[in-house]
């Protein structure tokens, strides 16, 4: 039977500080100063301060040798990784060295991974949340042999390496439908290919919302608000989503907008955007648009996800922006040939149908990857 430990009898524990901001010299140096915030992936190797011997001696802050594990105890509390570098460190930071007869820093930081919910729950403070040292150095860690513990470090590396590789594919195809907007039409905002521009409300049906919110939700036609909506993607209501019936919806006067509408929130968090993914209604916070026969719908969702700064320039605003049926109608859009729109809304579904086998696999990763957290720290993997 494996035995466990208190991390505080197998870890020495260092806080971190900030060396005084107001004296520029202390930043002038060679040594790497690093925040919470930078802290991004499994291993820490970049830092966007430099500090001088002179600023760790006159400030709280500890240097720390390459393979030293650093938990974020304050701001976003339960980031970890190892240092990649030796390094400086602010107070958002605790810096944890294991005994390296007893404890792998490799194994150290997955437990620490399967804390999260540990480290939310104890976290204190109005305004900066964070954790005391005691929360983290009183966790009972099991300690099987170190070969063992570099055994499930291996496994949860590799699986956690699959699931990062399977999000940035994601990311890239995000990235990628935007970049093919830009190629094939320029951008909206200055429309570099000088096609015919209009405003929106000109080419496109639109619905407005009712005034009155319903009193009452029994029925199956979603009721949708800007939380709800997918930003650049289908909206599609969810299993708990709050539903009208037809009876519910003609009482406070409202309108079920067709499926494959073009949505925009138009209060608040000003453009986000989204496709109707079935017909539904839309609360007062948002506008929907019905493509003419010159827009593709598709494209019309992309064309506006480029004009927010149009529409915080011509919102009112009194403790939210806001804009009013007219200034939604008024957004510019460019009007390419239809057949061009087309063939972009053609190349777009394919890459959503990969986003789509991406987010699936990303899924299953995920659930490999907890079973397997589940089972390494419970003796079983």
């Amino acid at each position: 039977m494996n035995s466990s430990a208190r991390l505080s009898d197998v870890c020495r524990f260092q806080n971190g500080g900030t060396p005084s901001k107001g004296i520029e010299r202390y930043f002038t140096g060679d040594i790497p100063w690093i925040t919470g915030a930078d802290l991004v992936g499994q291993i820490a190797l970049q830092a966007r301060s430099f500090i001088t011997e002179e600023a760790i001696a006159s400030s709280a802050t500890n240097q720390v040798p390459a393979g030293t594990v650093l938990l974020v105890t304050r701001t976003s509390v339960g980031k970890v990784a190892i240092a990649g570098m030796s390094l400086c460190f602010s107070q958002d930071i605790t810096a944890l060295t294991p005994d390296a007869k007893k404890l792998s820093a490799e194994y150290l930081v997955h437990f620490l991974r399967t804390k999260q919910d540990h480290f939310t729950k104890h976290a204190r403070g109005a305004t900066i949340q964070g954790i005391t040292r005691e929360v983290v150095a009183d966790l009972e860690i099991p300690l099987p042999s170190l070969e063992e513990q570099r055994r499930i470090a291996d496994i949860l590396g590799q699986a956690e390496t699959l699931r990062t590789q399977r999000g940035q594919a994601l990311a890239h195809l995000d990235t990628l439908t935007q970049s093919l907007f830009l190629d094939m039409f320029g951008d909206p905002r200055s429309n570099s290919k000088g096609w015919r521009e209009a405003p929106v409300g000109a080419l496109t049906d639109c619905i407005v919302p009712g005034r009155d919110k319903p009193k009452s939700f029994s029925g199956g036609i979603p009721w949708i608000t800007t939380a709800n909506l997918v930003h650049m993607g289908a909206t599609l209501p969810l299993a708990d989503a709050l539903g009208l019936s037809q009876a519910e919806i003609d009482e406070v006067r409202a309108k079920v907008i067709p499926a494959d509408s073009v949505i925009i929130s138009c209060v608040g968090d000003l453009g986000v955007v989204s496709l109707a993914g079935v017909p539904m209604v839309i609360n007062q916070q948002l506008h929907s648009f019905q493509c003419g026969a010159e827009l593709n719908n598709l494209f019309l969702m992309h064309s506006l996800s480029f004009q927010k700064a149009f529409m915080l320039a011509k919102a009112s605003s009194t403790t939210l922006p806001y804009m009013n049926k007219s200034v939604c109608n008024s957004i510019p859009v460019l009007v390419p040939p239809l057949a061009l729109q087309q063939t972009f809304a053609t190349r777009i579904q394919a890459i959503e149908a990969l986003k789509v086998t991406h987010r699936t696999a990303l899924a299953q990763l995920d659930a490999l990857f907890a079973s397997l957290q589940q089972r390494a720290f419970a003796g079983e993997l």
